[in-house]
């Protein structure tokens, strides 16, 4: 016959790992929480900020041609690429 002291210790902590693992889960924010999507007024500060950003600009296209003054210069080269220093997006330019 197994020790009473020891089998007691065993379901006291089988009872706690198992109330802690509920405890866990519920606690859990559901993963549809981290994506959301919000439409912005282009009216707004934040929507006019989003709209006048660099993208398809002058800064753009300045930075292609310097990068196809890159690929004509050495033709080893397939693409180059830059990151725009005014949104961050990457400006790629290929044969």
């Amino acid at each position: 016959m197994s020790d009473p002291l020891h089998s007691r210790r065993r379901f006291l902590l089988g009872t706690a790992s198992l109330i802690g693992g509920i405890a866990a889960v519920g606690a859990a924010k559901p993963s549809r929480a981290a994506m959301q999507s919000f439409e912005i007024n282009t009216g707004s500060e934040l929507g006019a900020a989003i709209a006048n950003r660099c993208g398809p600009s002058d800064e753009h296209a300045d930075m292609s041609a310097r990068l196809r003054a890159e690929l004509s210069a050495n033709p080893s080269l397939q693409s180059a690429s830059a990151k725009c220093p005014i949104c961050g997006c990457p400006v790629i330019v290929s044969r």
